[in-house]
């Protein structure tokens, strides 16, 4: 019988849990989308329908696994799937990268045993957040400051967190700069970054 694969949520979120507006990023900096390559790079991502359209196409060397409503939706070279858990079933790799939007965000949260996550350090405008979270499930393990340049408008926080159920060595040791800090958390938002 297969293992059903880790399953990682990759987010960039600001420091109220925005991860969009009109479905698109509200910020471009290259040094998060490279970190996102780097995590997501030859293993499968589940994204929903629109954040699939808001890609400017399949990206390279990634099994793309679209979930939609609409029965007759197609993505040409992606999956589509009416449901999480036959997008989950179909997926032999160790690892299921799900990377939005909001609402595959919060079906997911509750199976997820990794995020990671890019706190911006700004607050925007957007119509999309991130779901809340309880941070007493989850321990972080890697943390890396990025602060802004001339290409990248704001300062960053790449944080990894496992959650509590699941920590053993195999999800803690690929991260380097394992931390036992925490996630700096908007109260507000219900326990979200």
């Amino acid at each position: 019988m297969p293992t059903a694969p880790l399953i990682a949520l990759v987010a960039a979120m600001d420091l109220e849990c925005t991860i969009g507006r009109d479905n698109a990023l509200p910020w471009h900096l290259p040094a998060d989308l490279a970190h996102f390559k780097a995590l997501t790079l030859d293993k499968p991502i589940l994204m929903g329908r629109k954040t699939w359209e808001s890609l400017p196409g399949r990206l390279p060397r990634r099994r793309h696994l679209i979930l939609s409503r609409d029965p007759g939706y197609s993505a040409p070279g992606c999956e589509v799937f009416g449901s999480l858990e036959a997008a989950i079933a179909a997926v032999a790799e160790p690892e299921l990268m799900i990377i939005g939007g909001a609402s595959i965000y919060a079906q997911s949260l509750p199976l997820a045993d990794r995020l990671h996550l890019t706190i911006v350090q700004t607050r925007v405008a957007g119509d999309a957040r991130f779901p809340a979270w309880d941070p007493g499930e989850w321990q972080e393990v890697a943390r890396l400051q990025r602060p802004a340049d001339e290409y990248n408008r704001f300062d960053m926080t790449f944080v990894d967190l496992v959650r509590r159920s699941r920590v053993n060595p195999d999800l803690a040791s690929d991260s380097p700069g394992r931390g036992s800090g925490s996630v700096p958390m908007a109260r507000d938002r219900g326990g979200a970054p």
